[in-house]
């Protein structure tokens, strides 16, 4: 509960920092198992560049013994990697940019991730948290 909160405080504070900016939407989906949390930022702008920034975290005890894993996003568009690591505080980041043509995230998407590590798998869907759409005057 209070990741979502701190994901809407940063979603409200990104809103008033694209004052000024072009239109633009932002997406952002949630969600926590007992060992990972997971956090997905799209960013959709009027020159239809779609953004996402994964941020994706290991809650166990020894980060150490995660090594390398495979994840995997699945939504409008997939991606993932095999041989990934976690940064010493158990954390992965990953940004991607694209200009996707008809396929693009909006509110009713469904998105999916799934992380295997150490001969264990994952599987859980992320819930869409907030949802921000800043227009520009003209």
């Amino acid at each position: 509960m209070n990741r979502k909160i701190a994901v809407l405080l940063g979603s409200l504070f990104l809103l008033l920092a694209a004052c000024g900016v072009e239109d633009s939407k932002t997406f952002t989906f949630s969600e926590e198992t007992e060992d990972w949390s997971a956090n997905l930022k799209v960013t959709q702008t009027n020159d239809d560049y779609e953004t996402q920034d994964l941020v994706l975290e290991y809650k166990g005890v020894d980060v150490n013994s995660v090594g390398k894993f495979t994840y995997h996003v699945d939504s409008v568009g997939s991606f993932g990697e095999s041989g990934a690591t976690l940064n010493d505080q158990g954390v992965l980041k990953e940004s991607s940019e694209a200009n996707p043509t008809n396929a693009k995230v909006d509110e009713n998407t469904q998105v999916e991730v799934r992380v295997n590590w150490n001969g264990k798998t994952e599987t859980f869907n992320l819930d869409r948290v907030t949802m921000v759409e800043v227009k520009t005057k003209g």
